[in-house]
Order: C-alpha cells, then sequence, then structure tokens
C-alpha cells in the first residue's frame, strides 16, 4: 500500500489539524496602534464635548444674554485644565475651564505673551536681575491669589513646596487674597463660592496659623473644604466666629486688598517683594521653589548660608491636584497664565 503524504490540512499523527505559526511581533504592533487610536479619539471626543456643550453651557450662566455672539475654538489640555479661546461680541479672552466643568474662568492672562503685546498704557517689560531687586533686613515675599484660580492654587502649592524643603523660608513667604468688600460683603473674581472660602483661608491664617498650610496642602488636592477642615483640626467654631464677625475677617481681607489695591495687582497669583516692588518669578525660573528661593535671597539685604543651596526646579501643577509637580522644567509658556477679573464685553 502507498503511504499519503499529509498536508497542512490534513490531521496530524496526533490527530490535530497543523497551525500556521503565529508573529507576535506584529501582534504587539497591532495591539499597540490600537491603544493610541483609542487614547486619540477619547481625548478627541473629550475635548469635542467641552467645546460643542460644556463649555457653551457654562459661558452662556455667565453672559446671561441671548442675543450675545459666543465663539469658541482651540481647547487644548494645558497641565490640568482645558484652556481655550472665547469670543463674546467680538471680544477675545484665553479662557479656562476645570476637567470636572465645575469652575470656569472667563478671563486669563497668559504672563509672558502679555510681555510681549504692544499697549500704549504699558511700559515695555524688563526682567530684573538680582542686584535691582529692593533689599530688605527681614525679606517678605507675598502671593496674591484667589483661591478657586488654578493657578492661584498653582502658586500657594509652590510656597508649600518652598517650605518643605526649606524651613527657613516660613516666616519669608505670605499668601495673600485680592477681592472687596461691599455692603459688608467679602466678593472675589469668581464669585460667591470662592469669596467664602477666601475668607475661610484668610480667618485660618490670622487666628489658626499653624493650621494654614495643612488645611491649604488639603484643599488643593480636590477642593473639599468641609472634609479638609475636619481631617486638619481646624477649630471650626472659632473659625465661622471670624468669618461672622466684621471687626475680624471682613477686617483681615480688606488689609489685603488695601495692599493689593495699592500695587494695583488684579491678576492670581501676583509677587510682591517687601511690600515695596512687583516682581516675576519668571525673571528667576518660573513657577518653582527655587524661584521663590532665590527671590527671597535676592530681596534681602544679607544672604544666609541657604541661598547658596538649590531647591526643586520643578514647576507645580495648576488647578486641583492630588500630585504637586508637573512633568516640566521651570519658566513654561502654559504654566505663565494667570487669573484676572472678566472685562465688560463690548
Amino acid at each position: 500500500m502507498t503511504n499519503k503524504k499529509h498536508s497542512d490540512s490534513q490531521p496530524t499523527h496526533e490527530g490535530m489539524p497543523k497551525q500556521p505559526a503565529i508573529n507576535w511581533t506584529m501582534v504587539a504592533v497591532v495591539a499597540a496602534l490600537a491603544g493610541v487610536l483609542l487614547l486619540v479619539r477619547s481625548f478627541t471626543g473629550k475635548t469635542d464635548e467641552f467645546k460643542n456643550k460644556i463649555i457653551p453651557e457654562a459661558v452662556k450662566k455667565i453672559v446671561n444674554d441671548p442675543s450675545s455672539k459666543i465663539e469658541i475654538d482651540n481647547v487644548r489640555d494645558t497641565n490640568g485644565v482645558y484652556e481655550f479661546d472665547l469670543k463674546v461680541n467680538g471680544q477675545a479672552y484665553v479662557s479656562y475651564i476645570t476637567k470636572d466643568g465645575k469652575i470656569l474662568f472667563t478671563s486669563g492672562i497668559k504672563l509672558d505673551d502679555s510681555a510681549n503685546k504692544d499697549s500704549a498704557s504699558s511700559q515695555p517689560q524688563k526682567k530684573l536681575t538680582c542686584e535691582e531687586l529692593e533689599k530688605a533686613e527681614k525679606p517678605k515675599l507675598t502671593a496674591f491669589i484667589v483661591s478657586q484660580c488654578p493657578f492661584g492654587l498653582q502658586m500657594q502649592r509652590v510656597f508649600k513646596n518652598a517650605i518643605n524643603e526649606d524651613p527657613s523660608l516660613a516666616d519669608k513667604l505670605d499668601i495673600k487674597y485680592i477681592g472687596a468688600i461691599e455692603n459688608g460683603k467679602i466678593t472675589a473674581m469668581h464669585g460667591d463660592a470662592e469669596a467664602q472660602e477666601n475668607l475661610k483661608q484668610i480667618c485660618i491664617r490670622d487666628e489658626q496659623k499653624a493650621l494654614y498650610w495643612p488645611y491649604v496642602s488639603c484643599y488643593m488636592q480636590e477642593g473639599k473644604t468641609d472634609q479638609c477642615l475636619a481631617n486638619v483640626g481646624v477649630d471650626q467654631v472659632m473659625m465661622n466666629a471670624c468669618m461672622e464677625d466684621p471687626t475680624r475677617g471682613n477686617a483681615y481681607a480688606q488689609k489685603d486688598f488695601d495692599l493689593a489695591n495699592k500695587f494695583s495687582v488684579g491678576g492670581s497669583p501676583t509677587l510682591l517683594l517687601n511690600e515695596k516692588q512687583i516682581v516675576s518669578e519668571f525673571d528667576f525660573g518660573g513657577r518653582t521653589p527655587n524661584a521663590i528661593k532665590q527671590l527671597t535671597c535676592c530681596g534681602s539685604t544679607t544672604k544666609d548660608a541657604s541661598c547658596s543651596t538649590e531647591i526643586s526646579t520643578k514647576e507645580m501643577v495648576p488647578a486641583y491636584s492630588l500630585t504637586d509637580e508637573s512633568t516640566t522644567t521651570g519658566g513654561t509658556t502654559t504654566s505663565a497664565a494667570g487669573c484676572e477679573p472678566a472685562q465688560p464685553a463690548n
């Protein structure tokens, strides 16, 4: 009897068909490409949802005028928030919205961009050197912020990390708030919720000083005020009494506002050195702990030993975040943004 050769489709001696070899390298490449496509589609879908639905709905709540022409374009992911171009009746704003869609900043300013714009009312911006900074025997660097501005939170995060790395900075760094008192009530650029949070932080700062940074460190993560107050151990009876007593809470806040007004501070964050001179962190490396340290050292008549050492040059993340450090190193364009009061549309 003649033996027949097995074909690939015929049973083998084990009774199973012979299978072609699998190219595992090709499988891995295809899987990786599929993953990239899914990420691209996910990101594109998210920005499209913000551009076409979430942002327009949020802007309409603020503009509150059906006849206004609203244009939204170029939504981009910017270090923890969405930045976008907004036009209201032809007036352009650089604007921001948090990724949960809950907080909208209808007007922002990029400090590095504004320095290059021609304006009859503004002076050319000059990068300051250490030698040109105002000196004091006991240097003080003050950051003016509002509590729901992503970039105010970023500056608080910079200050916190600078103090953690160099505790000698604790007495040299100060946080103050931007706002006003109208008819006995505190106001802020992003509404009453922000004004009340500003006042809480002011009362903790001035009456429970040891708990200020622990509370702010918690609040910066997710904005969970009640949870942070409890976790840190803030005396809420004392805090509420401070907020309700105009001779305490409002009086503390008014001192912040008076100093801000003296130097025409409008944007969050803004840095003031030795209560004499507005300075830019970007002249010394950006929103990093080391830049803040250099500003305090340059603002001192005598430099202590710590001024010869460098601390972190990592930029901090803006907005609410469970982590502090950005993936970039000092002075990036995206992190040079700030919040400013919205201007009336023309």
